[in-house]
Parts: C-alpha cells; structure tokens; sequence
C-alpha cells in the first residue's frame, strides 16, 4: 500500500462534478414534475385544447430543460463552497492521508 496526503482540492472540479450530478438529479425529477404538470394541464376544464397544448409544452420544456439547468447551477455552488471549507479545513489541519494500492 501506498500513503498519500491530500492537502487541497480542486474547486472547479468538484464544482463541476456536483453540478452534473444534481442536473442528472434534476432530470430525473424533471421526468415526474413533467408527468404530473401535464396531467394537471389536461384535467383543466377553463382552458382551450390549444390552450392545453402550450401549457403542456411550457410545463415539459420547463420540467426537462429549465429543472435540471437550475439544478445544475444550485449543485455547482454547493460543490465550489463546499470545496472551499474543505480547502480551508485541510489547510490548518496538514490534509488527509489516504491508503491506495496500484490497480492490475
């Protein structure tokens, strides 16, 4: 086995590694918000059926593309403050030591 000290972590890449996991977290959730939007757009008796059409597509393409690009920006801030209290965590206590063993 190998020891290796950590004493910094990259911000912009865990930043960026958090805001792709909340966007596909956020697509994800995307998928049902938009189910259940459209079924309420649908059971609305007030509206026209063009309408229904364009609630549908305001609540899909806000559902599919605005959800997860929100929670992709959200995910990115969590992921960069974060990385920074780590940041400043590792600096005053001289890193982390970590086991690691080549792979075959």
């Amino acid at each position: 086995m190998k020891k290796l000290l950590v004493r910094r972590l990259g911000v912009g890449s865990i930043a960026k590694f958090v805001g792709i996991a909340h966007a596909i977290w956020g697509f994800v959730v995307g998928v049902f918000l938009a189910f259940s939007g459209v079924a309420a757009v649908i059971g609305e008796d007030r509206w026209s059926d063009l309408e229904r059409v364009f609630a549908s597509l305001a609540v899909v393409l806000g559902a599919l593309v605005v959800f997860p690009i929100v929670a992709f920006v959200a995910g990115w801030l969590y992921g960069a403050v974060f990385t920074l209290i780590a940041n400043l965590i590792l600096h005053t206590s001289d890193g982390i030591e970590l086991d690691v063993e080549e792979g075959k």
